[in-house]
């Protein structure tokens, strides 16, 4: 996608006009040249981003079932295909509801901020303008992310507590979770949006060296294989460093104990009937006053 928008630009200066303020028109006249460009690269996205969710929820439960099998064992224990896939099978059903739960709260968070933008910017349509319906835009819209952030953040904690307590509704789990990360934002919350810009920080570590990189014989080109395999392999490690982290930091905080209730045990009926027999303390003529 960025390789193409760079050879779709063709080095046009009207972009630079976008340094001084926004123009739309600029936007507009770029999709109406590169469209049949664009689109189907949108359209190999959208089918990515579909697949790449059913990878997430499918291999959530393995990571959770693995992460297990480090604490509280005395030594390392080895990895088994077989149970990986076989937890992940297991928990696809509950992380399936769970995640039509967290898109939910996505849609409503993140689309209330929205609305109000869209709205502000059309009240106040006739004394701003086009720069500044930009950044109103744009304070909204780092609202709503933030907000989306903050939904997937208790989503990863709603997955541990669904694995962890062998909970099955989703909603019960999201709700726990949800004021699980409210009663600790530092821990929780926080540190997510830390791993977010750590994958931010790739991609721009990425751009810089594909600027670099020239890709003009098959040593750089190779070289680019290399970097670009590099950034998927770090984009993984951090989905599963951010569901690592959810699970052990749940593990640390404390857990309400269970109530016991006294289960009553029924005595035998022959001693009930000696029980019945037995004068009680005011029928007895030897009990002193």
């Amino acid at each position: 996608m960025y390789n193409t928008l760079k050879v779709e630009d063709q080095n046009s200066l009207a972009f630079l006009n976008l340094l001084q303020g926004f123009d739309y028109t600029v936007y507009t006249d770029f999709m109406h040249r590169s469209s049949r460009v664009i689109a189907p690269l949108i359209s190999v996205g959208r089918w990515l981003g579909l697949l790449y969710i059913f990878l997430s929820l499918f291999t959530a439960g393995g990571i959770l079932y693995r992460f297990t099998q480090f604490s509280g064992q005395p030594a390392r224990v080895s990895f088994s295909i077989g149970a990986f896939w076989q937890a992940c099978s297991y928990y696809i059903g509950r992380f399936g509801r769970l995640f039509g739960v967290t898109l939910l709260f996505m849609i409503i968070g993140g689309g209330i901020w929205l609305v109000a933008g869209t709205l502000l910017g059309v009240v106040l349509n006739d004394s701003l303008t086009e720069r500044g319906e930009f950044w109103i835009g744009i304070f909204f819209f780092a609202l709503a992310l933030l907000t989306v952030a903050f939904v997937f953040c208790i989503g990863d904690y709603a997955k541990v507590i669904m694995f962890r307590e062998d909970e099955r509704q989703a909603f019960r789990a999201f709700g726990r979770a949800g004021r699980l990360v409210l009663n600790n934002l530092s821990k929780t919350y926080v540190l997510y949006c830390l791993l977010i810009l750590i994958g931010t920080a790739l991609f721009g570590v990425y751009f810089l060296l594909d600027e670099l990189i020239l890709m003009s014989s098959w040593l750089t080109i190779l070289l680019m294989f290399l970097v670009q395999q590099s950034l998927v392999f770090a984009r993984v490690g951090l989905k599963v460093w951010s569901l690592g982290m959810a699970y052990v930091i749940y593990e640390t905080f404390p857990k309400p104990q269970p109530v016991l209730r006294p289960i009553p045990i029924a005595a035998p009926t022959d001693e009930l009937a000696q029980t019945d027999a037995k004068p009680t303390a005011e029928e007895s003529p030897n009990q002193p006053n």
